[in-house]
């Protein structure tokens, strides 16, 4: 009697040992960011095409905006992990879970340009989210999966960040920007439909006339 396992349960079994490995040997893991790519656009590419074959159909301008968020996320991955130095988790202090402490620290103690570049940059890194994500979701209440979805990878940052990064920090206030973000996106994304629904050139109708 054959036994199907599925290739997804295989897969992660498999990257769950790796993980249990790492953490058994407490090893610091220096990665950058080419090697990641090497990893995870082959797997991507894959991926897509093996879905497409499996559907036998492929939208073409659904298929290029998850491509674009694809793109997108392995940029906020960049921009929050970078060096990308990894090690087991431990017992951390590079954690603050007090609203507003680090806003209020780059007001009072850096120069406008850092605070600007910490506080709108944090907002502006969601936005594509905001406006991505609800193009590419087909279901409904595409508000609240935006939002839900848009805290949820940034609380996967945070917590990435906590639990094994080296030269970084997890901190609350990153969390709020990032969701004022996706909210903003979403409220783009929003806008833009309406815009351009309302604008849309009129198609000429013909009508066809049959002379007998």
């Amino acid at each position: 009697m054959k036994v199907y396992i599925p290739k997804k349960i295989i897969l992660l079994t498999f990257l769950a040992l790796l993980f249990i490995i790492w953490i058994q040997t407490d090893i610091e893991l220096t990665l950058n960011f080419p090697i990641i790519l090497l990893m995870l656009v082959p797997v991507w590419i894959y991926f897509r095409i093996y879905r497409a074959k499996k559907k036998q159909f492929v939208a073409a301008k659904r298929e290029w905006l998850v491509n674009i968020f694809f793109l997108y996320l392995l940029m906020v991955m960049y921009v929050t992990l970078n060096p990308f130095h990894f090690t087991p988790p431990g017992n951390r202090e590079n954690i603050n879970l007090i609203p507003y402490v680090q806003i209020l620290y780059q007001y009072q103690n850096k120069p406008p340009i850092f605070w600007m570049l910490y506080t709108i940059g944090n907002i502006i890194m969601f936005i594509p989210f905001g406006m991505l994500f609800p193009a590419i979701y087909r279901r409904r209440f595409k508000w609240l999966a935006t939002f839900f979805l848009g805290a949820f990878t940034s609380l996967v940052i945070e917590v990435t960040q906590y639990f094994f990064t080296v030269n970084r920090a997890a901190d609350i206030d990153d969390f709020i920007l990032n969701v004022i973000g996706t909210l903003l996106g979403y409220i783009l994304f929003r806008f833009t439909k309406k815009f351009t629904k309302r604008y849309q050139p009129k198609v000429p109708v013909f009508h066809v006339i049959n002379k007998k």
